[in-house]
């Protein structure tokens, strides 16, 4: 009995290591470089040009942080030069601007960073994100004397506004608030237990548009300033200037959203 329970034991043991050494030498396919590679190259365009490209290699030979699709590297640049033949790892290929530590590389092409500053009430209380869509609005003056206080009359024909704001950019995307670029504001983490204070909201809103239509932006930053965060679908529509309109909705007893079409009958 001692003999059988031996023999099991060393059967189930073999079979073990025989187990352990096909899935160390199970072929995986990867990323390698087929060719060199120099720092700073797009990993895109090596892709595109074979000089990254898939291959089997041993799973016992892979390290931890093994690339297998392009997907993964998409976008990004050589962190290191790459003299060919390297399994390719998530540390051998970073973002654009990790690389070159300028900030002008989170830039779309053909656009310029341009900042303004607004009030938390215009900046609709600190609210937007890097990221977002917004539209900004600059006030007037319908009597071409320059800013001027706020102000309405009431007349026969309705109001008559005296310094009326205008849609001056719509979807414009935004680049940073204050200082933090490319990601959401966050709470500063509070001691545990207590909630955490929120982020004092920033003024400063840094967005990027191309550089003739920032030289407009430029020439209305003291034109009291208001935004609007729009949804990420928003598409920009015509928004005609007026200095006068007959009456406001709320006073017509009319809602200011448009009606939604009735659902037909079975939907």
């Amino acid at each position: 009995m001692i003999g059988g329970l031996a023999a099991f034991l060393t059967l189930n043991y073999v079979s073990g290591v025989e187990s352990d050494t096909a899935q160390e030498n199970q072929l995986v396919e990867v990323l390698v470089a087929s060719a060199p590679i120099p720092k700073g190259a797009s990993a895109d365009e090596a892709i595109a040009t074979g000089a990254v490209s898939a291959g089997m290699r041993r799973r016992a030979d892979l390290p931890a942080n093994v690339v297998t699709r392009d997907a993964e590297i998409s976008g990004q640049v050589a962190a290191v030069d790459l003299g060919g033949g390297e399994i390719i790892t998530s540390t051998m290929f970073v973002a654009d601007n990790a690389l070159s530590g300028s900030k002008g590389t989170s830039l779309d092409k053909g656009n310029v960073a341009v900042t303004i500053n607004v009030d938390g009430a215009a900046g609709v209380a600190g609210l937007i994100q890097p990221g977002d869509s917004i539209n900004i609005m600059a006030r007037t003056s319908a009597a071409g004397e320059g800013l001027s206080n706020p102000s309405q009359e009431l007349s026969a024909e309705g109001w008559q506004l005296s310094s009326p704001y205008v849609y001056s950019f719509q979807d414009v995307k935004v680049l940073a608030v204050g200082t933090n670029l490319g990601e959401p504001v966050v709470a500063t983490p509070g001691v545990e237990g207590e909630a955490a204070p929120a982020a004092a909201p920033s003024g400063l809103i840094t967005v990027q548009l191309p550089a003739d239509k920032a030289i407009l932006l430029a020439s209305v930053k003291d034109s009291e300033l208001y935004l609007t965060l729009n949804r990420p679908d928003y598409e920009p529509t015509p928004q005609p200037f007026f200095n006068q309109l007959p009456f406001f909705p709320g006073e017509l007893g009319e809602s200011p959203y448009p009606e939604q079409p009735a659902a037909s009958d079975g939907q």
